[in-house]
């Protein structure tokens, strides 16, 4: 039997085909290195890879302990986590929006289209998690700029105002995309194409830096400072993590401290342009954040926040078990439930609910995160790490919204209702699952080359040479 019999049949009984490949090449490169050994010992290069090839054993038994090894295993405990919070934040809207009826204040959505939404979610979701996420390494520049292009393309023959805000794609059946949450997806693509620069040196940072720019200039356009705070601290992050892990060829550490101080310094250098030649209303908006409920007198200022009154309100009030006093009139009161729920289920069903609510995400996405960091697959730890990042970013805004410190008015996975948000946050969702899925078969994908394949001439007579 020679070599390439061997691991034919050896693959044969592999059943990830994604594992096969690699596979493949350990066991190749095993027989080879063996065959090199026995010619260095007198036998000829035939006897010696016959040699070499007996010695690895009986294909099939190799091939079924291999299979057990590189098997995908489903994260069961991920997934039930999510169902849960599925099925909980459903029930909690529901039954809050219901409140909301009876005290006659009307209602906030449409409750079955959201269960609607949800579903639809958990079935791309799982879609999403038995894909192979590594694919997209060889074209994700392309990939990118398409999601790009396709968000400005549908903003201007079919952009969507609403309060002001030019931040909606109208769609056939009267449904709208949310350009803002839509922006989200661009997270693990912008990680691929981290992924690609690999062993590039300076020029890796640069061209890091441009591709965020796409993301956070179209998050301006839609009326969106917060969004693009959003998306440059999750590519940051991701730029640092990048260099820290030494994929360019440069000082780690220092590049990954010369980008923690950029993280932090431009929000300062941003806040700092908008007070010097903001408008009005942008500057008053930003003085608002700095002190959103008193001046240095002690006496509420004039923006001063209704939201975040309720939301104290609310919560001094609640119980640790069972409703508040008096919550038919908070009721009429809420601002807006999607960015309030946790308050909301505190202020009816006890601190307790709200507490357990918010620490089942919050455990959720640091197991992600952790899982994420860990990962062999540095495509799938980059990716992963992106996705938990923008998800944790949110999350820790959310519930600084419900506790009354700020009001952002963010979204939150789960727990803000829309269509957009709902299937973008299940689409994330299924790459996270899809790495820890494969984190012990994925392979380390080649990436392309030239952006859309177009080299320049010197490249091409490079490679002619």
């Amino acid at each position: 039997m020679d070599k390439k019999e061997y691991i034919k049949i050896l693959t044969d009984q592999i059943r990830c085909k994604i594992a096969r490949p690699a596979v493949a090449r350990e066991i190749g490169d095993h027989i080879e290195d063996q065959t090199r050994a026995f010619v260095s010992e007198g036998m000829n290069q035939a006897e010696a890879e016959a040699a070499a090839v007996k010695e690895m054993g009986n294909p099939v038994e190799t091939g079924v302990e291999l299979d057990r090894i590189h098997r995908p295993k489903m994260p069961w405990l991920m997934i039930g986590l999510i169902v849960i919070l599925s099925g909980a934040s459903c029930a909690f809207q529901f039954l809050l929006n219901q409140e909301a009826v009876t005290a006659g204040v009307g209602s906030f959505y449409d409750s079955r289209r959201q269960i609607i939404f949800t579903v639809l979610g958990l079935l791309v979701m799982i879609g999403v998690c038995f894909a192979d996420y590594t694919r997209i390494a060889a074209r994700a520049r392309e990939l990118l700029s398409g999601l790009i292009l396709i968000i400005v393309l549908g903003r201007m023959s079919m952009g969507l105002t609403l309060n002001g805000a030019e931040r909606w794609i109208a769609l056939p059946g009267g449904l709208s995309v949310d350009v803002l949450l839509l922006l989200m997806l661009t997270v693990p693509l912008y990680g691929a194409v981290l992924y690609g620069y690999r062993g590039k040196g300076w020029s890796a940072i640069w061209k890091g830096v441009l591709w965020m720019v796409p993301g956070c200039w179209l998050a301006t356009q839609c009326s969106s400072v917060w969004m693009a705070f959003v998306l440059s601290l999750t590519y940051l992050v991701m730029l640092g993590l990048a260099a820290y892990h030494g994929w360019y060829r440069l000082p780690g550490k220092a590049v990954f401290a010369g980008i923690c101080i950029a993280a932090v310094a431009l929000p300062v250098a941003a806040a700092v342009l908008i007070w010097l030649f903001g408008a009005d209303y942008q500057k008053m908006r930003l003085l608002f954040y700095i002190s959103p409920l008193t001046g240095n007198s002690g006496e509420p200022q004039d923006m001063i926040s209704y939201a975040m009154v309720y939301v104290r309100g609310i919560l001094e009030n609640s119980r640790f078990v069972g409703a508040a006093d008096a919550m038919a009139s908070g009721v009429s009161g809420m601002p807006e439930l999607s960015d309030f729920m946790l308050c909301s289920v505190a202020g009816y069903y006890g601190i307790l609910a709200a507490v357990i609510l918010a620490g089942v995400l919050l455990f959720l996405l640091l197991r992600f995160l952790q899982i994420s960091i860990r990962q062999r697959n540095q495509l799938g730890m980059m990716m992963g790490t992106g996705c938990a990042v923008v998800f944790l970013i949110e999350a820790g805004f959310y519930f600084l919204n419900n506790l009354g410190i700020i009001y952002l008015g963010n979204y939150c996975p789960f727990f803000s209702y829309g269509g957009t948000g709902t299937i973008v946050t299940y689409i994330l969702m299924g790459i996270l699952l899809s790495i820890c899925r494969y984190q012990n078969v994925a392979p380390e994908r080649k990436t392309a080359g030239p952006l859309f394949g177009i080299r320049r001439p010197a490249e091409r007579m490079k490679e002619q040479i």
